[in-house]
């Protein structure tokens, strides 16, 4: 739905605003000269205009040549060079005319001036007023068009009238695809006017056809129609879209771009942008449907804005409003929009200080839950969706103050929080509460730094304050460790029911760490795996002790975000009490004597020992060694990458567990693949699964292999995954795509598995799109 600024010149910006030029097609080759033409370096200096009488007020001119010629009222030449101050002609035979200002030019002509380069076989010309006729005619239009016709007639350099026009972005003799006009006027001032376009691929016609369209070709941003789009989908049927570009001053526009489908009606979309300063802008989009199929009102809109000014001040809005996830789905956009955040909405103003922040934050959040959810929290009381919403929260944080080896650091967070369930009603028709809201205020101080050296280990020292205070609680203690049934919490009532009386937290963390110093050892003449030359083991171990006090009414707290489940030292959990072993390395490699080392392989690796019951992110209740927290990465080249990561900590909501391998080629190809197993929100809804993807390059880039695909344990099928096969000649690129989408919300007009069929033009876009 986004476009690019648009900068129109003549017709070439009209068919330019139809899309962005295809990532997929390369860069064009260079446009050599037909001719050996002299070099203006070689036509300079120019002599004197010849002898004869000028009329009155002549432009004046110079020329230079062979077998000049002086005739009676004028002069001819061969092969020779006009020129004025903003003006150069060659050609093979000029003929001037000094009494009326007129030149008659022949054979090989090119003609250059300020954002013109024209070439053709033959001129009549006036070179003061710039009025005149050209004949088989060869022009250059900016930014990377190019134009032939039978005849030209213009009046300044402005306005021109083409007859038989046949314009591409291809400079090759035969292009991939060029546009036929019957007739083309441009006025660069204004507006171009097509009559009769018609769009051929090579020799083949297309149903690409105007009879007559007006586009502006202002070389700055003007308003009007932009090129028409066709594609066809099975579900939805054949679709044409007729979008329109308003201007709104320097600093704003608008595009509306309806789009009529033959099955389901009209998708109405438009966007409008503005950017009134360097450091201010925006965005509104959004789209919107009545379908006749089930007569079902389907949108989606997304308002945009960043403003950050010089005194400090910032605003960022990201509001988003959906009926469903899958609109752009069902209506084109494909597996690419797949994964957005199409519910998440935020707000945030807030200032900076030299010394501290402060800021207004409000944020929304929507998941679904699935009866096939494999959490330990998932049961089925569980709500079908949830909204999770923070209305308003103010925030304030006092940046790091020195005091001697220590630093002191506080922050203040007071908010409202909601959860809103989509229940169903009961058997007896009742409809239970399906809204909790409650306040929570919250405050920390913490100090930490270095505490000294003993002996050869340095001593760090992090300690945190916190004081909390709920307005409701949850109605019994489900977030205890010691509600546990083999090994998992005993889940008794949904976490979202938070309409208790309140309650306070205060609580107190530390951790200490002991470092000690880098330690290593080199190896020379190593011949490992391929790799020969010298290694340096550097690895440098620490061991660490953290305790985390705990409300006696822990397990009621609701878990709405880190500030509840993990409110310690280092997000550790409330009532944490453990020993942590770990060890950094560093393995530094250099095939030579006299090169640098480079950083082969990075491994960091601990374990706690938990001395009390915790909680971790995966449901599960452990006591003793129960966190691994394994993260290694292998570089051996700038082609090769291997990534593993293992870990059960606590803190860690994003990943527990992942192994990637990344490859490129020199010549483009690329290859990754990656298994992961992960808690994908804070409720502990998971997944596991292996990602593949890559791109390969044959036949010097002709075709393009490009794929992608996510196999999901727990549903046994792949969640969405896509395959494109491409044909790519320098103007055009014939496409072949088959995309899987995995589907689990009812109501869907998509096929799970599709067929898109796309011809894409160099600086025209996607010509059209079949979907089967």
């Amino acid at each position: 739905m986004a476009h690019e600024r648009r900068t129109r010149i003549g017709l070439a910006t009209a068919l330019a605003g139809l899309g962005p030029l295809a990532a997929q097609l390369p860069p064009l080759p260079p446009l050599g000269p037909d001719w050996q033409a002299p070099t203006p370096g070689e036509l300079l200096p120019l002599r004197p205009q010849g002898p004869g009488e000028s009329r009155e007020g002549a432009v004046p001119l110079r020329y230079w040549g062979k077998d000049v010629k002086e005739t009676r009222g004028g002069w001819e030449m061969d092969d020779g060079a006009v020129a004025s101050p903003d003006l150069l002609l060659l050609a093979d035979h000029i003929k001037y005319s000094t009494l009326t200002g007129e030149i008659e030019a022949e054979g090989h002509i090119r003609m250059e001036g300020p954002g013109l380069r024209l070439r053709c076989g033959r001129l009549h010309m006036d070179w003061k007023r710039q009025v005149g006729e050209a004949w088989a005619l060869d022009m250059e239009l900016p930014p990377s068009w190019y134009l032939k016709s039978d005849k030209v007639a213009f009046t300044t350099l402005k306005h021109w009238d083409f007859e038989k026009v046949e314009l591409s972005p291809c400079p090759q003799e035969q292009p991939g695809w060029k546009a036929l006009v019957s007739r083309l006027t441009v006025d660069l001032d204004k507006y171009a006017t097509i009559r009769n376009l018609w769009i051929w691929v090579g020799k083949v016609p297309t149903f690409y056809y105007l009879p007559w369209a007006v586009y502006p070709a202002k070389a700055e941003r003007t308003s009007g129609l932009l090129p028409i789009s066709l594609s066809f989908s099975g579900p939805m049927g054949a679709s044409t879209t007729v979008p329109y570009y308003q201007v709104l001053g320097d600093t704003a526009d608008v595009t509306v771009s309806p789009e009529y489908f033959t099955r389901q009606g009209t998708l109405w979309g438009g966007e409008a942008r503005w950017n009134p300063e360097p450091t201010h802008q925006g965005s509104l989009a959004g789209q919107f449907i009545k379908q006749r199929t089930d007569d079902m009102r389907r949108y989606r809109f997304s308002l945009k804005d960043i403003w950050q000014r010089e005194d400090g001040w910032q605003f960022a809005a990201d509001i988003n409003r959906a009926s469903d996830a899958l609109l752009e789905t069902d209506y084109g956009q494909g597996l690419a929009r797949l994964g957005g955040t199409p519910f998440d909405s935020a707000l945030y103003l807030g200032r900076n200080f030299p010394w501290a922040s402060f800021s207004f934050n409000s944020s929304e959040q929507l998941t679904y839950f699935t009866s096939d959810s494999s959490s330990p929290l998932y049961n089925a009381n569980f709500p079908n969706s949830l909204r999770r919403q923070v209305l308003p929260s103010v925030q304030g944080s006092l940046y790091p103050v020195p005091l001697g080896s220590f630093y002191l650091d506080a922050g203040v967070r007071m908010g409202r929080m909601t959860y809103k369930l989509d229940i169903l009603p009961a058997s007896d028709g009742t409809v239970p509460n399906d809204t909790y809201a409650w306040r929570r205020d919250d405050g920390f101080l913490r100090l930490q730094g270095r505490v000294g050296q003993w002996g050869p280990l340095r001593a760090d020292l992090e300690t945190l304050g916190r004081y909390t205070r709920y307005s409701r609680s949850l109605g019994m203690s489900l977030f205890d460790t010691a509600n546990v049934t083999n090994g998992n919490l005993n889940i008794t009532t949904s976490p979202f029911q938070v309409d208790a009386p309140a309650l306070d937290r205060i609580l107190g963390s530390a951790r200490l760490q002991l470092s000690a110093p880098p330690i290593g050892r080199s190896y020379t003449d190593v011949n490992l795996f391929g790799y020969k030359g010298e290694i340096k083991h550097v690895m440098n171990p620490y061991f660490a002790v953290l305790s985390t006090s705990k409300a006696s009414a822990e397990g009621r707290i609701p878990h709405f975000d880190d500030v509840d489940s993990q409110p310690g030292v280092g997000n550790s959990a409330a009532g944490e009490r453990s020993l942590e072993l770990g060890v950094k390395q560093h393995f530094l490699g250099r095939p030579g004597l006299n090169v640098p080392f480079l950083d082969l392989v990075r491994w960091r690796i601990s374990s706690k020992f938990h001395m009390a019951p915790i909680l971790l992110n995966d449901g599960q209740v452990k006591k003793g060694w129960a966190t691994l927290d394994n993260d290694l990465d292998v570089e051996p080249d700038e082609n090769l990458r291997i990534s593993f990561r293992r870990s059960s900590d606590v803190s860690d909501s994003d990943a527990d567990q992942s192994l990637s391998a990344d490859y490129k080629a020199g010549d483009g190809t690329r290859f990754n693949l990656a298994y992961y197993s992960t808690g994908i929100n804070r409720l502990l809804v998971r997944q596991k699964g292996i990602q593949l993807g890559g791109l390969k390059r044959l036949w010097n880039d002709d075709v393009r292999l490009e794929f992608q695909a996510n196999y999901d344990f727990k549903r046994r099928a792949f969640a969405g995954s896509q395959v494109a096969l491409a044909y790519v000649t320098p103007c055009v690129a014939y496409s072949l795509r088959f995309s899987h989408i995995g589907i689990t919300v009812p109501g869907s007009l998509t096929k799970e598995d599709r067929l898109d069929v796309v011809v894409t033009l160099r600086s025209l876009g996607d010509l059209g799109k079949y979907t089967f």
